[in-house]
């Protein structure tokens, strides 16, 4: 089947959501994979939309956002995370400390937990580069983390858009309140969840039901931190 042109525009704005997303900008990847699976089996005014075109799209927007995070990291990331705006407003003192413990304790794996977690992730990729994690290390690892993770939430808004639409229409006389009830559950999770957990510390621990058992799998002798000091010095650099 040939590609159809007016499609374009669909595959550039999911990879460009998907690009500002991992640059920092404040709204989520998932919901952009999720938006693409489902226009993938649903697309506007008719328009064919390939698959085989739109989830490489995803996941190539999601490993080169990483990447430019990254890359800052590498050539001005120590410059950047020193400035009080950033301490004060992005990434706090503590938390910069608790995020490197964690590549200390965990290595590479940290990139598997950032990929699955929610919330700012970051504060991850760009002290990835502040650390000088090896370019190819750590583009592999992201890709293989970011590839079965995308695939699948891209799969299934394709497999059950039909569902939902169908519950939709049946749903007609009471969608607005159904929409209204949705939207505040939403956004009630969404406000208790970042406000529990703003920016997410690459730890497995936070990852749910898992995560203590990936992190026995995976952890290393700790070595003596005076976590107090360390913030100190990350404070007044």
């Amino acid at each position: 089947m040939i590609p159809d042109s007016r499609a374009l525009w669909l595959y550039l704005i999911t990879f460009g959501g998907l690009l500002a997303s991992g640059m920092g900008v404040p709204l989520p990847e998932e919901l952009w994979v999720v938006w693409a699976g489902a226009s993938s089996r649903h697309p506007p005014d008719d328009i064919v939309v390939m698959w085989w075109i739109m989830l490489p799209a995803c996941i190539l927007g999601v490993v080169l956002g990483d990447s430019f995070l990254y890359a800052v990291g590498w050539f001005w990331g120590h410059r950047l995370l020193n400035r009080k705006w950033v301490q004060r407003w992005v990434l706090r003192p503590e938390r910069r400390v608790r995020i490197q413990r964690n590549f200390d304790r965990y290595g590479v794996w940290i990139l598997l937990a950032a990929r699955l977690l929610p919330g700012l992730r970051s504060p991850i990729f760009l002290l990835a580069g502040t650390n000088r994690m090896p370019v190819v290390k750590f583009v592999v690892a992201d890709g293989v983390y970011a590839i079965p993770g995308v695939s699948m939430m891209f799969f299934l808004a394709y497999a059950f858009t039909d569902q939902f639409v169908e519950i939709v229409q049946k749903a007609e006389k009471v969608r607005p309140i159904i929409i209204v009830i949705v939207i505040t559950a939403v956004a009630v999770y969404l406000v208790h969840y970042f406000y529990k957990h703003p920016v997410a510390e690459g730890d497995p621990k936070e990852l749910p039901i898992i995560g203590e058992q990936i992190a026995s799998h995976i952890k290393h002798p700790e070595k003596p931190v005076e976590e107090k000091k360390a913030i100190d010095n990350a404070a007044n650099k």
